[in-house]
């Protein structure tokens, strides 16, 4: 199994002095990133279309950093783009394809997305619209779990989306099965009142990594979204060790987290 880890996101303020170090200029966040990582999440996209020329300067200051990018709302929450906004979108990350430093677009739908014939059919027109690139897809109701939905989705091109999100909580955890070209996954924490404010325990990441490996032999992309103090590194660094995968820490966050033990 080949195994990627990574953060979503990677421009945290609250991350200094805890991952980057106290003086580092922000324009130099993911440089220092790319230090420690081989992926990362570009989850700003979601808010406003990327810039072409702010991807072409992650590519140039960074060698070895693979991106996936999270499609905007407008995709995934309003529904109601258009030809342009595809056209737009596509060529705002036409380099990291060119560069071939391109992961895969994140389509990320709310809970109140839930299974129809009407979603069915808005996924077919996503796929048309985006074929030829690689695509993930987050659902975030129960009403997708099925054996026959995840068929629909290899069918339709994508990759489906694992999560670990709060038990109890509206949103589909899991559901740990492998659809599609790779295996996606994402963990969003589990503290249901603090959204992204949870940091994994080793044995819970073990755990974890169990039911990864369990998704099978395709190239793996492991994503952390407890961003909150940066705990998304401090776990994502856990992972790494966990599938021996080389880890350098830094210092400043061994003593931030000192009171925990990493093996």
């Amino acid at each position: 199994m080949k195994v990627y880890v990574g953060c979503s996101g990677f421009s945290y303020e609250e991350w200094r002095g805890v991952f980057y170090p106290p003086n580092i200029e922000k324009e130099e966040f993911i440089v220092y990133y790319s230090k420690f990582f081989h992926v990362v999440e570009l989850n700003f996209s979601f808010y406003s279309f990327p810039s072409r020329g702010t991807i072409k300067s992650f590519l140039s200051r960074t060698k070895d950093l693979n991106f996936s990018v999270k499609a905007h709302r407008t995709f995934t929450h309003t529904r109601n783009y258009t030809s342009q906004d595809v056209k737009k979108f596509l060529y705002s990350i036409e380099p990291l394809l060119e560069e071939d430093r391109f992961i895969a677009i994140l389509f990320q739908f709310p809970e109140s997305f839930h299974r129809s014939e009407e979603s069915l059919e808005y996924l077919i027109k996503l796929s048309k619209d985006f074929r030829g690139i690689q695509k993930v897809v987050e659902v975030r109701s129960k009403s997708f779990r099925s054996a026959d939905f995840y068929s629909f989705l290899e069918e339709q091109g994508f990759s489906l989306v694992n999560t670990d999100a709060p038990k109890g909580s509206k949103f589909l955890i899991g559901p740990w099965v492998s659809a599609g070209d790779i295996n996606y996954v994402r963990l969003h924490g589990r503290d249901p009142l603090k959204p992204y404010d949870y940091l994994y325990s080793l044995e819970e990441l073990k755990k974890l990594k169990t039911k990864i490996k369990k998704l099978g032999d395709k190239l793996t992309y492991i994503f952390f979204n407890n961003t909150v103090r940066g705990q998304a590194v401090y776990n994502a660094l856990q992972m790494k060790m966990l599938f021996g995968l080389q880890v350098s820490i830094p210092k400043k966050m061994e003593d931030f987290y000192r009171e925990r033990e990493w093996e």
